[in-house]
């Protein structure tokens, strides 16, 4: 991805699998499967529906929540449908993340995270996201101001560290604990790694390891295996998942079946991943409007597409798409 085009163009959300936090035990220890990807405002609802038992709303800058600026209100919208969902945010300033928190829960999410992970120089000049990394200390203060605003959860996003030289995502994690956060999200790669290369479980293993809080694994999931696998490796209460749902959101359903020990359903067929298309592509067009759903067609319809023998021509063809009819003919050409 390019990350300053979908940091500022794209919804960016996540979904978690897992138990509701307040649960203990067996139950708390649920997998959870989580979606941080760049699609539109169908993401949400189509993962919900495909097995993920909550979900993120994009990184929205919390100054921009906290001023009720139109659009991050309207980045906020939920429907019935997307619940349970967490709001997330990013700042360096703990009045601006709680007041932002507070807007969120006015607003129905079941919890605020604070973002310390994003790569995008734009918001890490702002010294907001992946920028955090390098402060634990500022970490914990942020997190006890949003604490302190609200009656939900507050989660945390973090990375392995600022860069490949220096890991102090234990203590981090253990400075969000210590500010009252209820669950930490781990992305095993730096922040100036960004998303290229492998990313290292064990990382977040020794997380886990450092704090007494829900932890959830991130990066490099790409299959229900993985996720399965991840789990398994680290000791994790969940496993995050970004680009292995892109287009393929059963990843969900298939990831439960296989950590509860069941028979994975059978993959979609041509004519299944079609309808879902379609689906995601004509919720787009309600919410963004026919302009900016079609500028935003290739992003959202080309994944669908990705392990075909067709993939290049289909990706030409959507190109050419004018209007919704024009894409359900080239759908129903394709997915059949």
């Amino acid at each position: 991805h390019a990350e300053k085009t979908h940091a500022e163009r794209e919804r960016k959300h996540r979904a978690v699998d897992a138990a509701p936090e307040h649960q203990a035990g067996a139950e708390r220890r649920q997998h959870h499967q989580e979606a941080r990807h760049r699609r539109g405002r169908a993401g949400l609802l189509g993962e919900r529906a495909h097995g993920a038992g909550l979900v993120f709303a994009e990184r929205l800058d919390a100054e921009d929540v906290a001023a009720r600026d139109k659009r991050a209100l309207k980045l906020l919208a939920t429907e019935p449908g997307e619940r349970p969902a967490m709001a997330q945010v990013s700042t360096r300033d703990p009045a601006a993340a709680a007041e932002a928190a507070r807007v969120c829960e006015e607003r129905g999410f079941a919890g605020v995270d604070l973002n310390c992970e994003c790569p995008v120089k734009r918001v890490l000049g702002k010294g907001a996201g992946g920028a955090l990394m390098s402060d634990p200390a500022l970490i914990g203060r942020v997190v006890a101001a949003m604490v302190a605003s609200v009656s939900v959860p507050v989660s945390v996003k973090l990375r392995s560290g600022p860069d490949d030289d220096t890991e102090n995502a234990a203590e981090c994690a253990q400075a969000a604990s210590a500010g009252g956060a209820a669950l930490v999200m781990v992305h095993s790669r730096s922040v100036a790694k960004g998303y290229a290369g492998p990313a290292d479980w064990a990382i977040s293993a020794r997380v886990k390891a450092a704090v007494n809080i829900l932890v959830v694994a991130s990066g490099g999931i790409r299959t229900a295996e993985d996720a399965v696998a991840c789990l398994r490796q680290t000791g994790c209460d969940g496993v995050a998942m970004a680009r292995g749902c892109l287009g393929n959101p059963w990843i969900f359903a298939r990831a439960r079946a296989l950590h509860a020990g069941s028979p994975p359903p059978e993959p979609p067929d041509l004519q299944a991943r079609g309808r879902e298309l379609l689906a995601l592509a004509e919720a787009e067009w309600r919410w963004y409007g026919p302009g900016l759903a079609l500028r935003r067609l290739p992003r959202t319809t080309c994944y669908f597409a990705k392990d075909t023998t067709w993939f290049g021509e289909f990706r030409s063809a959507v190109q050419q798409v004018r209007d919704l009819d024009g894409l359900r003919r080239l759908v129903r050409e394709r997915f059949r």
